[in-house]
């Protein structure tokens, strides 16, 4: 067994390596598709094929901050369990999504209940936020521009809502022109109004990988509201399909 999940180890991290190195082989975006710089913008915010992570969310609203604890596991670009830590009293919260669907459950639960992604999570972060890492399977892209953001020249992305059903039904995104790292993306409603806008920042490297590793989410209307997102811990693991499954949510 020990052998074994070295091996997966050993795979995950191989893949991320050659992902990295395909990123780096094409320095320079503009000839690139609009659809494959998401792809490899996503390998910053997921790295693995399957993965776990803790997540420090920090809530500010301009008077006091709040802080919640999350274990992320990502079983693949569709399905993901979030599950809470800090604080004590809502400990054994657990979000599961399976493609466009997701389940909340809570200890004081007899079943799973099944929500969408646009709600709130806590503060600023939605339940997608946190529950799906990838933009490039739910978003078709086109490229509308080139800006300097943050000291940083960047090319602006339009990412279109493939499903109703998604978080955001669209995203301007902008992404390094030398790497197609992020640096900052907004969220719109259906109605087009903006919701929030996005900074991705402190990228380093871990197994191997560059990653980003906050999040800094600012309300549209109300400028004084933010949340942070820290991420850490990552680990490249093999998860079963029971650990996925929503009948099991109320197991350790």
């Amino acid at each position: 067994m020990k052998k074994a999940a070295q091996l997966v180890f050993q795979s995950a991290v191989g893949f991320c390596v050659f992902s990295s190195a395909i990123v780096s082989a094409s320095s320079n975006t503009t000839n690139v598709d609009a659809n494959q710089l998401v792809r490899r913008a996503d390998l910053t915010r997921a790295p693995f094929t399957q993965f776990s992570c803790r997540v420090r969310v920090i809530d500010d609203d301009g008077i006091e901050k709040k802080q919640s604890l999350f274990r992320v596991l990502v079983k693949d670009e569709r399905t993901s369990l979030v599950e809470q830590i800090e604080p004590e009293r809502a400990r054994g919260r657990k979000l599961l999504l399976k493609d466009f669907d997701m389940w909340l459950y809570t200890p004081n639960m007899k079943r799973a209940t099944r929500i969408s992604m646009e709600q709130k999570l806590t503060g600023e972060v939605s339940n997608g936020d946190l529950a799906r890492t990838h933009f490039s399977q739910d978003y078709g892209a086109q490229k509308i521009g080139t800006e300097n953001i943050l000291g940083k020249e960047t090319l602006k992305l339009e990412l279109l809502a493939k499903n109703k059903n998604v978080t955001y039904r669209k995203i301007h995104y902008w992404i390094e022109t030398d790497s197609a790292v992020p640096v900052k993306a907004q969220f719109f409603a259906l109605s087009g109004k903006l919701l929030k806008e996005a900074i991705y920042q402190n990228l380093k490297s871990e197994l191997g990988v560059k990653i980003i590793h906050e999040m800094i989410i600012t309300d549209a209307l109300r400028k004084n509201k933010t949340s942070s997102l820290v991420y850490s811990d990552y680990k490249a693991e093999k998860f079963s399909d029971a650990k996925f499954n929503k009948e099991s949510l109320d197991q350790d």
